[in-house]
This record gives structure tokens, sequence and C-alpha cells, in this order.
């Protein structure tokens, strides 16, 4: 068994991404991330880590940092716990930090099981994930709304719902993040905000894109606009815009522990395909 970092993207994919795809939805955070690299490096500001595992010279398994962020465990096909015990060797041999680990629940388990046996570092649990897939869409927006595209006349309101979903996701999140993370979605043109009669109302962002799939995120809609169906339009209307725009399929996560945002996906069509956990290490 050969562990290494690679130093290039562009080889990276060469021998990881056809590993990766074989769980395509599941992998997207993975996969999207080093698509979103592969066509502008300078965008991970702190660097990149692309840890390779190989046997007899074919990659079996990856895993990447983009630092400070959590390593991400990929999901694969017959995946030999003894490969992720290695892992945790070489990063600790290689004094790479880990702030925490992020994927399949029995993979991060076990990854961070060993870490604790080197470092006696324990971890905690920030989040449960499904993760979802979708086909086609099954529902219809509400009427007298439409999907629009934020522009720069919309940033201070998406800064401050940015604010607030980083509020209500436990992912906060300080003004000047939120104003950095507004301007980069509408230089992007990735957000698109739900308006109703006029009034903007939801918010919703594809994050992420893969060889087949896209991602949508950052799904918001203000206190006093919930309970109206807005959060399933714009969610719905994104998603379809994303399948004819050429994506085989969308993918999005949620926070297990909330009913009801998977319920309002169920509605419109995604289904589980897989579970996801955010581990932080004290």
């Amino acid at each position: 068994m050969k562990i290494y970092l690679e130093s290039s993207i562009h080889r990276y994919l060469e021998k990881v991404e056809e590993l990766l795809l074989e769980h395509e939805a599941n992998n997207s955070l993975m996969l999207g991330l080093l698509d979103r690299g592969k066509n502008n490096v300078g965008v991970f500001v702190d660097g990149i880590h692309l840890g390779i595992v190989e046997e007899g010279g074919k990659a079996v398994y990856a895993f990447m940092q983009t630092p400070p962020n959590k390593w991400i465990l990929p999901t694969v096909n017959n995946l030999d716990e003894t490969i992720i015990r290695s892992i945790t060797d070489f990063l600790f041999q290689h004094k790479y930090p880990v702030p925490g680990a992020i994927g399949q629940v029995e993979v991060a388990e076990v990854f961070l099981s060993y870490w604790k046996e080197k470092t006696n570092k324990t971890a905690s649990l920030h989040m449960k994930q499904l993760i979802y897939q979708l086909d086609e869409v099954k529902v219809e927006p509400v009427k007298n709304g439409q999907l629009i595209q934020a522009d720069q006349t919309h940033q201070s309101i998406v800064r401050d719902w940015l604010i607030y979903f980083g509020e209500q996701a436990n992912l906060p999140m300080t003004k000047t993040q939120a104003e950095s993370m507004a301007t980069s979605y509408i230089q992007r043109k990735s957000l698109y905000l739900w308006e109703q009669n006029g009034v903007l109302v939801s918010m919703a962002n594809n994050s992420r894109k893969t060889r087949n799939g896209a991602t949508v995120n950052a799904v918001f809609t203000p206190d006093e606009y919930k309970r109206n169906g807005y959060a399933t339009s714009v969610v719905a209307a994104l998603s379809q815009k994303l399948l004819d725009d050429g994506a085989k399929f969308c993918t999005l996560y949620t926070d297990l522990a909330n009913p009801t945002s998977n319920s309002i996906y169920k509605k419109i069509g995604y289904y589980v395909v897989g579970d996801s956990v955010d581990y932080r290490l004290d």
C-alpha cells in the first residue's frame, strides 16, 4: 500500500475521479470542490491536500482537505478498514493538522477512533446529514412567483440572509464572512432568489457541479415568509433549471435533525442515497 499527497488537481483527478464517480452523488462535495479547483486553482487560498491510497499502482481510496477545513472521506466500494488506519498513520507521521472529518458515518467514526488512539483527542458531533438525489422535479412552484438570479443589487439582502441561515444551520458566520460569501455567490452567478408578487421571500444556491450532477445548498426563507411553499418553490425551480441546463441529477445535504427540510425535499422529488457525518476534533 502506498499513501501520498498529489500536488496537481488535474493529475489527482486523472487518478481518482473514476473511483469517486462510482458514488457520484455521495461524493458530490469532494468532486465539486475538485471541479472548482481545476478551473481556478487560486480559489483555495490556504492550499489543498490531495491524498491518494494506491495498491498495485491503482488508486483504491482518496481523501482531501482544503485547510483549515476538515478532512473529507469519500464513499467507495469495498473499503477495507486497514486503509483508514493507514491514512491516520500517514497524517500523524507527517504532522498534518486534523481539525475534524466529514464522510460516511462508519468511515468517519473509524477514522476518528484511530486518530484518538494516536493523539488522545476526542471528536464532537457537529451534524448528522442525509444526502439526497433528484432525477425529476415532481412539484410546481407556487403561482405568481418567479426564480431570479441574484445580482449586485441584492448584495445586502443576501448578506443578511446568509447570516440568519448560518444561525439556523448551526454554522455561524460574521458579517464580513457573509459579505464575502454573498459577493462570491453573486459573482459566480450561482445564487437564485424566489420573488413572490414582487417581494423577495427565499433563496437557494447552486454550490457545486460534478460530471453529471449539480448541488443545491444555502436554502433559506426568513421566518415571516415560512409555511407558504416558498422554500419548496425556490428549490424546485432551481433544481429544474439545473436539469434543463444539462445536469442529469441534483444533490443536496440535509440536517437529519430537521424534519421540515427533509419533508420539503422529498416532496420535490429528492430521495436519500447516503449519509454523512460532520465531526470536529476538540
